[in-house]
C-alpha cells in the first residue's frame, strides 16, 4: 500500500500559511517543504524540521497539519 505525501495531505489552511511564510523565510520553508514532500508519516520527519515549523509557522503539534487518509 502507497501512502501520500505528507505534502499532499496538509489542510489548505497550512499550505496558505506556508505560501505567506514563503516570502519572509523562502529557505526555511523550502527545506520543510522537501521534507514533507518526501516523508508519508510525521514521525519520520527529522526533529530539525519539527523544530523549523514550530519556530518559523509557530505550530507546536505538527500532527494537526495533516488529513487522515
Amino acid at each position: 500500500m502507497s501512502y501520500k505525501s505528507l505534502y499532499n495531505r496538509l489542510k489548505p489552511e497550512y499550505l496558505e500559511l506556508f505560501e505567506k511564510s514563503n516570502l519572509k523565510h523562502p529557505e526555511i520553508i523550502g527545506r520543510i517543504i522537501d521534507a514533507l514532500e518526501q516523508e508519508s508519516f510525521v514521525t519520520a520527519l527529522v526533529y530539525s524540521t519539527v523544530l523549523d515549523i514550530k519556530f518559523t509557522l509557530g505550530i507546536d503539534n505538527p500532527f494537526e497539519m495533516f488529513k487522515d487518509y
